[in-house]
Order: structure tokens, then C-alpha cells, then sequence
């Protein structure tokens, strides 16, 4: 199953001025192949919204429960306001739609 992981930090916990956030996010970076090779996970990528101070991260896993591990382990929670969402194929969406009776 694909989850979609939104991280967004204040301008006060960026890494571009915050020293201690920058060295947490720049050994913490080196270990994330390790640690979602660790927890299951199959990273599709991780995306950083420039400016925005949001980071995207689309991931492969068994269970929302080795993505929550993951925020844990990796630390992404000490800095940042989280959030996982499963997700589902557009063809998958589409299916479960075709199921429900319309509204309008």
C-alpha cells in the first residue's frame, strides 16, 4: 500500500536557520535508505517544498504502522507537525466509487 507523508516545520525549526535542526536533518538523512530498508518500506521519493517548509514523501509499506515507526525513528517528529495518509490507485478510487450509488 502507497501513504503519502506530509512534514511541515515552522521558519524557527528550518533547517536553513536553525543549527541544531540542521545537523539533526543532515546525519538523520544519511540513515533513511537504512532505516526504511530496516522497517519494510519502499521510499517512491521525498520531495521539499522549497519555501513552503513542507517536506512530501511518498512511501511503499505493508502497514500504516512501519510508517509511523519510521516518522518516530527517523526523528521527523521532533521538528515537525506530521501527518500519514493511505492512499488509494486512481483505478483503485475509481472501482470503490463505481460500488457506492450517486448522490445527485
Amino acid at each position: 500500500m502507497q501513504f503519502v507523508i506530509l512534514a511541515e516545520h515552522s521558519p524557527e525549526l528550518c533547517p536553513t536557520s536553525n543549527a541544531q535542526v540542521r545537523a539533526l536533518m543532515k546525519e538523520g538523512a544519511k540513515q533513511i535508505p537504512d532505516l526504511a530498508r530496516k522497517l519494510g518500506l519502499d521510499i517512491i521519493t521525498i520531495r521539499v517544498f522549497g519555501p513552503d517548509h513542507v517536506v512530501l514523501a511518498v512511501v511503499e509499506a505493508q502497514s500504516i504502522d512501519a510508517v509511523r515507526d519510521f516518522m518516530f525513528e527517523s526523528r521527523l517528529i521532533q521538528w515537525n507537525t506530521t501527518r500519514i495518509h493511505a492512499t488509494y490507485s486512481m483505478e483503485e478510487a475509481l472501482a470503490k466509487s463505481e460500488a457506492l450509488p450517486t448522490m445527485f
